[in-house]
């Protein structure tokens, strides 16, 4: 297989790429995992959150790999130098950061959840992580929103065309 082909393939289809939902899936697991710490952290079922925080973590952090791997594709697609590059290596080294604070909240809670407890350093960790995973979120949607990485805009697509999980034809009818 090609190298071309691979990285159509982790990409995903016209219309339908694979990074964003991919992202709803990690920034879902380490939002839920952020919330049970603060939780638990107030005394609110502090053994079930202590619990609860880290397995949703985990998830996070297991679905960081293919998040970045599909995330990576596209960037590599992105034309060099110009303002949308840019702002997608800003959102790439933003969210590397955010994923080594979600480790080390993990690492952090790991005896917190052998505890039943919320350690106060997986606390900390955790808000400051999820400060830095929204931001990231922000700059990323910024190449969607302005910039229109990987929006195809063919409004006269019929919607059976649409749902298609193939994906939209990139050329006009």
């Amino acid at each position: 297989m090609r190298m071309s082909s691979l990285l159509g393939l982790i990409r995903g289809f016209p219309g339908k790429p694979l990074h964003p939902p991919l992202t709803d899936v990690s920034i879902g697991a380490y939002t839920v995992g952020t919330a049970m710490l603060v939780l638990g952290a107030l005394g609110v079922e502090e053994e079930q959150m202590a619990h609860g925080a880290l397995l949703a973590i985990s998830g996070g952090l297991i679905v960081a790999l293919p998040t970045a791997l599909t995330g990576l594709a596209d960037w590599l697609q992105i034309e060099k130098g110009t303002p949308a590059r840019s702002v997608a290596t800003i959102h790439l080294f933003v969210m590397l950061a955010a994923t080594a604070l979600f480790a080390a909240t993990w690492l952090a809670q790991l005896d917190g959840y052998k505890q039943d407890e919320v350690k106060t350093l997986a606390l900390i960790l955790g808000v400051v992580a999820e400060t830095v995973l929204a931001i990231g979120g922000n700059i990323g949607g910024a190449n969607v929103f302005v910039y229109g990485i990987r929006v195809l805009k063919r409004g006269e697509t019929p919607p059976r065309q649409a749902l298609d999980p193939r994906g939209v034809k990139t050329e006009k009818p």
